[in-house]
C-alpha cells in the first residue's frame, strides 16, 4: 500500500463499520484512529446544487439528527426556509423571535376587504378593574377579572364587588378602568347585574374605560366585553 495513491485503491466492497483503522500524523508521527472517532472540521455542500444530503433509511423510516449540546440552529442566512410535509414538535413550543411575526394564512383566498392573514399575537392572564367615576358603592370596592387576546380580538370576563352593593346610576357612566389593552375604537359590550338578571349596553371606549346604562344596586356585577385593539 505504501507505493500507491489513495486514488488508485479500489472502493470499499461492505459499507464501513466504524471501527476501521486509519493512519493520522498526529504531531510529526503516524498514530491509529478508528473511523468513527473522526471529526471533520467542515462539511461541504456540492459547490454547484449547494444541496448537503444525508444516506439514511428508506423515505417512510425516520432520520434523525441529534447534537450533544441543548441548543442547535441550522438556518440558511440568505433567504426564508421551506418545510414539506407536516412538522411535529414532541416536546417545546413554536417561538417567534421578532415581535409582530407569527402565522401567515395569505395561502388562503382572502375575502374583497382583507388587510391581514398575519395571527401574530395570543396572550391570556388575569388584570384588575379600578372603580370607575360612575359607580356608587356602599361598602368595600373589589374586583377581579381575566382576558384573552387572539390576534387584534380582545375578551375581558370580570367582576366587581361592593361589600353591601354597587351600582352604576348615570348613563353613560364609567364602570372600570385599567383594562389591559386600549381599544383602536369604541365597541360595545354586555353588562350583567347578578341580583335582578339585568343586562347592560356599553361602549368600551378610550382609555380602556367602560360606559354603561343604568343599572340597579346589587353586591356583584358580572361582565364579559369584547373589542379590538
Amino acid at each position: 500500500m505504501a507505493d500507491k495513491k489513495i486514488s488508485a485503491l479500489t472502493d470499499a466492497s461492505t459499507p464501513l463499520a466504524g471501527t476501521e483503522v486509519l493512519p493520522i500524523v498526529q504531531s510529526g508521527s503516524t498514530v491509529k484512529v478508528a473511523n468513527n472517532d473522526l471529526r471533520p472540521k467542515q462539511i461541504q455542500s456540492n459547490a454547484t446544487s449547494g444541496i448537503l444530503q444525508v444516506v439514511g433509511p428508506a423515505a417512510a423510516s425516520t432520520r434523525i439528527m441529534t447534537t450533544p449540546d441543548a441548543n442547535f440552529t441550522a438556518a440558511r442566512t440568505d433567504a426564508a426556509q421551506s418545510f414539506t410535509g407536516d412538522q411535529t414538535f414532541s416536546t417545546g413550543n413554536l417561538i417567534p423571535a421578532t415581535a409582530a411575526k407569527g402565522i401567515n394564512f395569505s395561502a388562503n383566498t382572502p375575502a374583497a376587504g382583507m388587510t391581514s392573514q398575519l395571527l401574530n399575537w395570543y396572550e391570556q392572564g388575569t388584570w384588575t378593574p379600578n372603580q370607575g367615576s360612575g359607580i356608587v358603592l356602599v361598602g368595600t370596592f373589589s374586583s377581579s377579572a381575566t382576558y384573552t387576546r387572539i390576534g387584534r380580538q380582545v375578551t375581558l370576563v370580570g367582576r366587581i364587588n361592593g361589600s353591601t352593593s354597587v351600582a352604576n346610576v348615570t348613563n353613560g357612566g364609567t364602570l372600570f378602568t385599567n383594562a389591559p389593552f386600549a381599544p383602536a375604537s369604541t365597541t360595545v359590550g354586555v353588562l350583567i347585574n347578578d341580583a335582578q338578571s339585568q343586562t347592560g349596553s356599553g361602549a368600551m371606549a378610550t382609555n380602556s374605560i367602560f360606559y354603561i346604562t343604568p343599572m340597579a344596586a346589587t353586591p356583584t356585577i358580572y361582565f364579559t366585553v369584547t373589542y379590538f385593539v
